[in-house]
């Protein structure tokens, strides 16, 4: 029965699985475009029919293809050969913004400038699209990151670009390009005074030979090699990309992808390299480079705080400024040269204004910025051949942009090649060479409007654009002081895109392959047209079948790797290394028998003296019974868990807060917070940097009256409780101290706006117990997206609490427009750093809402289990309970406790920190793993997630000695450490960097509620207690905390 039983269970798992996935696929390549289509127009935006699978891919490409077989005259208009199909869009509906398909994906192309600079501005809410993933091995860096990570690289990189330190590349600039000036000279002299040349290689070759000087200093020859690697996967990666319709292409063992991945891997290592030597420089005490790796290692040394970058980051960036750089200057240098060729007058202008600058000296800084003309006719080349043919956004919320409400999933084109020959915007002589329109500077040439944008524009407009003018200004006046230049008659004009826009056919190809190249193109055409009546049909099911068969078959291949070969891979990776553990069961792995043991363990309350480990982690602690005081692994569904017994291992594991990261959660559980406590990376540091003021022990001492206030409240109603029995009565303290904790977190946390912030609570506690119900169906793919009544009420909840936040926080907001002074609770801290959103520094508001679920779920969760549990541990142990109301008597008798006498609560402070060892609000803690990792003496692969089991390793008795599951308060008479004997093994509240920031808080507000409940009430075990602690989020108790409390 049993094999027949999970056979059964895998049966139907597999079955929700492909009909979710075919559902999915149904949705991403049908439904969710035509929903998006009709949307689209029905707000007036002009479109193309939506075809299914392929959109206008096939189109876009037919008509490039048909462009690039054949060049153009130098007085024709270049947009019908470079953008053939935006072209066409834009000449049948006119100059306004228009929609076509890449594949499934609707791309909306803008053409008002208005909702250009919107986007542009918006940086935060229009993002980068995700490439084609191999698109990534070239660059990725600053050019592709998005949000906290974008504004701390731009933050970083931005001193590298500064005017002085520009000032400093000129030598640099000068010695690369006199080099190729000589070899020009020394070419033409061989032919007389006159030869022809091919300058398209030679400019690419000076500008890599720039950046690899400024990027690298003394390392530009080994800089020199990763820009022939660069070139190489440039050519490999165009070539993969035509087949990426092919789910699964780039995985695909074929000998284009073996070279891409040989070629990226040499690249990274001649990086490496490079950037080892500068580090073993930098430890022998050498000074720092002022080169761009200069300044990116030296932010190398800030990361440990989150204020740095990673050397995979630095590698990055400077695999992207080489890309970036040598790229936008070649085809900038290249189209200066072709234009001056073409219009005579204007090269004289221009070498008539060099020589009157420098004459025959060498060209420097000052020089450089006198230059007018070179300036204008600079600019004008960009207009009429900007690098970029246009730039890419993506919309993953449903945004308004002017009068438009873009749904989520649609892409943002701003196509600056056609807003920059637009004739609406530039005149009637918008295609035509004409420098001087430029002469009173781009805002007077616009017109004011954002239509010149060849660098971008806004926030993300692009570092090293005046890097790129003073090195475009430094080559033309070098090149203008030796030569004159004309085109030559085998010169074909024939712009094209790749990355950038460059010239498709240096002279070479062109003399050789002319007429071959028109004869096979026209060919081809004559054939498509014969056959297309016959094959139109079934060229469009064809391509879509296969791929259809592809990806299912992929997906078969990525399901069975999933739940069966690399759990089982795995599994012997752990063994070989001595890991005891279970046998891995497939897809449930021990979730089957771990909920079984939970269940029976629950179903049976405790006695007061038993230990609780078994009914709250009953196989955690059967696997350490089996086992002994050791690490081992057990099966979260096919995801492999070690749990860590070792407090050396968990040492390293809280440490290194960017090697062990927070792993995916169950979605829906994202509903009751996010926050600080889910981030990692960047985003982590930057919120933990902003939000570590609120918790200074200055600000908590502020809080106090708002915790005292919280707490009486509730004595006082207990009080009334009690006077009406008598002197003493029954209660259940549970849900008071539930109420009393969450009334101190809305004071603290909104002030005057506490009444609205326990909406919140009343919800997320509802919220709490939904998701707990709907957690226990996650195992069914898609689950949350079920129209189920409890995933409908979640939703429905979620958006209520969400839209109470926003109340408050819009309310502040006029308050703080209004001129009011912010206040000093956390939602003021936050809104104040939203103030720095703008360059990076500060919070989106979306951000402070989270932030403020967070503090109100773990705030209120972790000290209203600190608070119950105090209070039933101080009943079992009357003598403890006698001198923690000794104490507080000898310090404030019957005054109002203050921060002061607080402090001096050693008592209390002791009894505090055994109960947290005893019953920690969070009886462990998960870190994922994303590549291979070493932790001590084990390799652990990539997909592992590591447990550290707060409640069995505070329990521990090889840690803490026989008596480690009693309550013995004074082992904390001399402190934690002693305690602990200085080993990792009390971390109730984490440890490491990542420790909890709002623990002082916590202690402070236990303390005054348990002083102002020892001062009225002593309190002992109600008959009708029922001893059964279990885990929900926190360790509560499961059928209350019922207590008899008797008046002092």
């Amino acid at each position: 029965m049993e094999a027949s039983a999970v056979l059964a269970t895998v049966s139907v798992a597999t079955a929700v699985a492909v009909l979710w996935w075919i559902w999915r696929t149904l949705m991403w390549v049908w439904f969710k475009p035509k929903m998006i289509e009709s949307y689209l127009r029905r707000q007036g935006l002009p479109g193309t029919s939506y075809t299914l699978l392929v959109g206008d891919v096939k189109r876009d490409y037919s008509m490039l293809k048909e462009a690039k077989s054949k060049p153009i005259k130098l007085t024709d208009d270049i947009l019908p050969r470079v953008v053939p199909f935006p072209f066409h869009m834009l000449k049948t509906h006119g100059s306004t913004s228009f929609f076509t398909w890449r594949g499934a994906i609707p791309t909306i192309t803008l053409m008002d400038p208005e909702h250009i600079k919107e986007v542009c501005n918006k940086v935060f809410e229009f993002q980068k699209p995700n490439t084609f993933p191999l698109a990534k091995l070239i660059a990725t860096g600053i050019f592709i990151h998005d949000g906290d990570k974008w504004a701390k690289h731009r933050r970083i990189i931005n001193p590298a670009f500064h005017v002085e330190k520009i000032k400093n590349k000129v030598p640099a600039f000068y010695q690369s390009c006199i080099e190729v000036v000589s070899k020009w000279d020394n070419i033409v002299s061989d032919k007389g005074l006159s030869g022809e040349v091919d300058v398209w290689p030679w400019l690419m070759s000076m500008t890599a030979e720039i950046i690899s000087r400024t990027a690298f200093g003394s390392s530009y020859k080994e800089g020199q090699r990763i820009f022939d690697l660069q070139v190489e996967l440039t050519q490999l990666i165009i070539d993969a990309s035509k087949k990426n319709c092919i789910p699964g292409y780039r995985y695909y063992p074929t000998k284009g992808n073996r070279r891409i991945k040989a070629a990226a891997k040499e690249s990274e290592v001649i990086l490496r390299g490079i950037i080892n030597k500068r580090l073993r420089a930098r430890e022998a005490g050498e000074a720092p480079s002022e080169d761009l790796l200069g300044t990116l290692l030296e932010s190398n040394l800030g990361q440990a705080k989150g204020d740095g970058m990673s050397i995979e980051d630095v590698m990055e960036e400077c695999k992207f400024f080489y890309f970036a750089g040598q790229e936008s200057t070649a085809v900038l240098l290249v189209w200066t040269m072709i234009l001056l060729s073409q219009h005579q007058g204007w090269q004289a202008r221009a070498r008539e204004e060099v020589k009157q600058v420098f004459g025959d000296k060498e060209p420097d800084t000052e020089g450089l910025n006198q230059l007018k003309v070179m300036t204008m006719v600079i600019y004008e080349v960009l207009r009429l051949y900007p690098p970029v043919a246009y730039m890419y956004r993506a919309i993953y919320k449903e945004m308004k942009l002017g009068d438009l409400t873009l749904p989520a999933g649609v892409e943002i084109n701003i196509p600056i090649l056609l807003l920059q020959r637009d004739t609406h915007l530039w005149g009637e002589d918008a295609a035509e060479f004409k420098p001087d329109r430029f002469k009173d500077g781009i805002s007077k040439a616009t017109k004011g409007q954002v239509s010149f944008i060849p660098f971008s524009w806004g926030p993300r407009i692009c570092v090293g654009q005046s890097f790129a003018l003073m090195e475009a200004k430094m080559a033309m006046a070098l090149i203008l002081q030796r030569f004159s230049f004309e085109l030559s008659p085998s010169y074909v004009h024939a712009p094209y895109k790749v990355f950038t826009i460059r010239p498709q056919f240096d002279f070479r190809e062109r003399s050789i392959n002319d007429g071959a190249l028109i004869y096979r193109s026209k060919e081809c055409h004559l054939s498509l047209s014969i056959l297309r009546k016959k094959m139109e049909a079934s060229a469009v099911l064809a391509p879509v079948s296969v791929a259809i068969a592809i990806a299912v078959l992929w997906w078969i291949w990525r399901t069975l790797e999933w739940v069966w070969f690399k759990p089982k891979m795995i599994e012997s990776c752990l063994r070989r290394q001595g890991l005891p553990g279970t046998s891995y069961t497939p897809l449930v792995g021990d979730v089957k028998r771990e909920v079984s043991m939970l269940m029976e363990a629950r179903s049976k309350p405790l006695k007061l003296t038993d230990d609780i480990v078994p009914r709250v982690l009953p196989l955690p602690f059967h696997m350490l019974k089996t086992h002994g005081i050791k690490s081992f692994f057990t099966w979260r569904g096919p995801i492999p868990t070690i749990t860590l017994m070792d407090p050396e291992h968990i040492k390293e594991v809280c440490n290194k807060i960017y090697e062990f990261q927070k792993p995916n959660t169950f979605p829906l559980a994202k509903l009751v917070s996010t926050g600080i406590f889910s981030h990692d990376g960047d985003k982590w540091a930057k919120h933990r940097r902003i939000i570590n003021p609120a918790f200074h022990l200055e600000k908590i001492k502020n809080m106090v009256p708002a915790f005292h206030q919280s707490c009486i409240e509730v004595i006082g109603k207990w009080d009334n409780i009690v006077s009406d029995k008598g002197l003493s009565g029954e209660v259940d303290v549970w849900p008071w101290l539930m109420s009393l904790t969450a009334d101190v977190i809305s004071r603290t946390a909104f002030g005057s706006s506490y009444e609205e912030g326990h909406r919140i609570f009343t919800i997320q506690l509802e919220l709490t117990q939904l998701l707990i119900h709907a957690s226990r169906k996650s195992c069914f793919p898609g689950y949350r997206y079920y129209p189920t009544k409890v995933n409908r009420r979640i939703k429905a909840a979620a958006r209520e609490s969400e839209d109470t936040l926003r109340g408050i926080i819009n309310k502040r907001l006029r308050a703080r427009l209004a001129g009011e002074a912010p206040s000093q609770d956390l939602l003021g801290t936050l809104l104040e750093a939203n103030l720095g959103q703008a360059n990076g520094d500060g919070m989106s508001i979306e951000d402070v809402m989270e932030e403020c679920k967070f503090f109100y779920f773990a705030g209120q969760e972790s000290t209203s289990v600190l608070l119950v549990w105090t209070m039933i541990m101080l009943s079992q142990h009357q003598d403890w309970q006698a001198r923690a109301r000794q104490e507080i008597n000898q310090v404030f008798g019957d005054k109002e406790p203050d921060t002061k006498g607080l402090n001096q609560l050693k008592v209390m402070t002791m009894i505090l920190y055994e109960v947290l060892r005893l019953y920690p609000p969070v009886i462990y803690m998960a870190r994922a793993i994303y590549k291979e990792m070493k932790l001590g003496d084990l390799t652990l692969p990539d997909g592992v997630q590591i447990n550290l089991p707060i409640m069995l390793l505070q329990r521990d008795t090889n840690l803490w000695g026989e008596d480690a599951a009693e309550f013995k308060p004074d082992r904390f008479k001399d402190g934690v450490a002693k305690a602990t004997k200085s080993q990792i093994s009390y971390i109730p509240f984490s440890w490491g960097p990542r420790i909890c920031l709002g623990q002082n808080f916590a202690m402070m507000e236990a303390k005054m509620a348990m002083a102002l409940i020892l001062q009225r009430f002593s309190f002992e075990l109600s008959p009708s207690y029922v001893h059964a602690p279990y885990k929900v989020f926190t360790l509560h108790p499961q059928f209350g905390a019922h207590l008899i409390l008797h008046k002092l």
